[in-house]
């Protein structure tokens, strides 16, 4: 698997645990057969299944976004050609960014592996 693959894979990653999370917990829910109030195990397990899918699509959505953002230039890559990541601090709270391909860090704009 090549970096940007691994950069995808990663960015696609908590999508699909948030999907894969909720049909768990839909499945929990459904088979304790416990309701808490007015709503029966049946609906708590269909909302919880649905509320992990459109979160697990909107996380979908805003990866696609940062990737087409990616590929037109607009965001701000690192010198293997990856994507870097929002801005982090470290323990003596410097700013850096890592790269989402090589997993490099940079610290205030310098490039991946000089930190």
């Amino acid at each position: 698997m090549n970096r940007i693959s691994r950069m995808v894979a990663r960015m696609y990653a908590p999508a699909v645990v948030l999907a894969v999370g909720g049909f768990a917990t839909a499945e929990v829910v459904t088979r304790t057969e416990r309701a808490f109030g007015d709503l029966t195990p049946q609906r708590l397990a269909s909302l919880s299944f649905l509320l992990a899918i459109l979160l697990g699509t909107a996380w979908a959505l805003h990866s696609s976004w940062r990737l087409y953002r990616w590929a037109r230039g607009r965001e701000l890559r690192c010198a293997c050609g990856g994507m870097m990541s929002r801005i982090r601090y470290n323990r003596q709270r410097q700013k850096y960014r890592k790269c989402l391909a090589c997993g490099g860090k940079s610290l205030e704009g310098a490039h991946c592996g000089s930190a």
